[in-house]
């Protein structure tokens, strides 16, 4: 199987950069029924502003071109907020996520002597006309935890709701990955199962993002951190046979990743996408087979690749403050095409990027 690219757009970048600070980061990607795309993603005078703004824009051309962004909605409360959407059974879009709670414009989310963060509380917002307004956010809570709820949710067929998660906060252990279900759309959540949870509890699973495969298979993808080493580990894939209610495997795959994400392609296929924020630094494309007892890369191709790319490794925070892309995504428009988003730093802007992709035989 191949992996082509085939035309690179930009869904937003500041349009008056001599005039105004407008970072845009964190984008999440749906196809509407009858195949207009909605793009959800934030806007701040900076990477972690205290005024970051989850807006939607949309495409009626496959992803070519893009409308100018629209606020989800126009609260006036200090918080950096992000959203992503995922298109129920009803039709009605439901879009999930967090916000962390800032007492002023300054107070930066993690502080680097304590690493406290501020606090987190997980939101959500419907739309009854396919993206074109939005209920205010409101919380929600499950089991009181501050969840690092930064990828999208998905629908079962039987239209259970899941989504995956860590607790979030950075002391050296207590770490784990929640899934968490819905069966009423989304109007309450409790927690389902541990996907994740290493001997002595010293490595996150960040950044998780998780696919249905078929006849109740799920499988999460996440970013392996050790905080008792302050260390990037490979990308993990915890695999569950019985809708997300447990997880029998949690396969290694290899690939040093960090923010990551993945798509089923067939029975024992996955497309995924992986930053590369250490040497040697790209944005990477895959495609996994599951084997049964591991994961073998049956193809790939890098969408774009610079060292003037990459993070710091020396601690998270610093890793976290000198980030230069990340979030990707990856869609399927039909049978052999793909957008892949992300956001990304060019020209000294924070940009939302989209990467259509074809994928077909080899030969």
């Amino acid at each position: 199987m191949r992996i082509i690219p085939d035309g690179e757009v930009t869904i937003y970048a500041n349009p008056a950069p001599l005039l105004l600070s407008r970072q845009a980061v964190f984008p999440g990607v749906v196809q509407l029924p009858g195949g207009e795309l909605l793009a959800m993603f934030s806007i701040g005078q900076a990477f972690d502003a205290a005024d970051m703004r989850a807006v939607v824009s949309r495409s009626t051309d496959g992803g070519q071109t893009w409308s100018p962004p629209q606020a989800l909605h126009e609260g006036t409360e200090l918080a950096s907020e992000s959203f992503k959407p995922v298109v129920l059974p009803d039709g009605r879009v439901l879009a999930t996520g967090y916000v962390f709670l800032r007492p002023d414009m300054e107070t930066p989310i993690v502080d680097g002597g304590t690493m406290e963060t501020l606090p987190l509380r997980n939101r959500l917002s419907v739309s009854a006309d396919r993206g074109q307004s939005w209920s205010m956010p409101a919380d929600f809570s499950v089991e009181g935890a501050p969840l690092e709820l930064s990828g999208p949710a998905i629908v079962l067929p039987s239209g259970r709701i899941l989504a995956a998660a860590a607790p979030f906060h950075l002391r050296p252990s207590g770490h784990e990955g929640w899934i968490i279900a819905s069966d009423d759309n989304g109007g309450s959540w409790r927690k389902l199962s541990v996907f994740y949870r290493s001997d002595g509890g010293q490595i996150a699973p960040w950044e998780c993002r998780l696919c249905h495969r078929g006849d109740g298979r799920v499988a999460v993808i996440f970013w392996a951190y050790d905080l008792a080493g302050q260390v990037n580990l490979d990308n993990h894939i915890a695999i569950s046979n019985d809708g997300g209610e447990s997880f029998d495997q949690v396969l290694p795959t290899g690939i040093m990743g960090q923010a990551s994400n993945i798509m089923a392609l067939d029975h024992d296929r996955l497309l995924s996408i992986h930053c590369h924020r250490d040497a040697p630094v790209s944005l990477t494309v895959r495609v996994l087979r599951l084997t049964g007892d591991g994961i073998a890369v049956e193809a790939e191709a890098a969408i774009f690749g610079a060292q003037d790319q990459g993070s710091a490794t020396d601690g998270i925070v610093n890793q976290f403050a000198s980030l230069r892309f990340g979030q990707p995504a990856l869609l399927r428009l039909d049978a052999d095409r793909v957008l892949a988003t992300c956001w990304k730093v060019e020209d000294c802007q924070h940009v939302i990027k989209g990467y259509h992709l074809r994928i077909g035989p080899e030969g």
